[in-house]
């Protein structure tokens, strides 16, 4: 196979993907909760504790915290050395809700996550439903192929889990999409 050849077959497989990924839908809506064993104020601290997620976050090297925006402050998480997501509250009711959503200009994914805190058998129940528009058809395709829409919210709610010194089993809720404005 000559170079020409195989530029071609890269270029019609990645064409094919974008076409691909172009008619999957931009929203999605996903949620995952988890039984906490501990207390709904414990839970909150360490959720809003920004600055201490490397400590039992997989995948952080650091979090700086960032410029107040609209009133809220702002933080940002660093996955690798050079990769860097911003990330900002967008809406606060204290132990009972949070809102965070992604921050920047132009970017791939823009979404939101909202975090319900529920007392539970003296713990805490936490729900976390995921608002993203995805814009990019090749990582649209790739959000449906490779990255399952709950990953991320079970991986922070396992680590989170084992945090708070327990293991359970997060579960995927079903949702309706009414209004959407990550």
């Amino acid at each position: 196979m000559t170079f020409f050849e195989i530029f071609a077959l890269i270029a019609a497989i990645l064409g094919l993907a974008a076409l691909l990924g172009s008619r999957l839908p931009k929203t999605h809506v996903a949620a995952s909760c988890q039984h906490l064993d501990a207390s709904v104020d414990e839970v909150w601290e360490v959720v809003t504790n920004f600055t201490n997620y490397p400590n039992w976050r997989p995948g952080l090297s650091h979090v700086e915290a960032g410029p107040i925006i609209d009133g809220h402050p702002s933080w940002y998480e660093y996955i690798a050395p050079k990769i860097k997501v911003h990330l900002q509250i967008a809406g606060v009711e204290p132990k009972r809700r949070l809102v965070t959503r992604l921050v920047g200009a132009k970017l791939p994914i823009y979404g939101a996550w909202e975090y319900t805190f529920d007392e539970d058998d003296g713990g805490t129940v936490l729900t976390i439903i995921e608002k993203d528009k995805v814009y990019n058809p090749l990582l649209r395709l790739l959000t449906r192929l490779v990255f399952p829409h709950h990953a991320a919210m079970d991986v922070f709610l396992f680590a989170l889990a084992r945090h708070c010194g327990g293991v359970g089993t997060t579960k995927h809720l079903s949702v309706r999409l009414t209004e959407h404005t990550p």
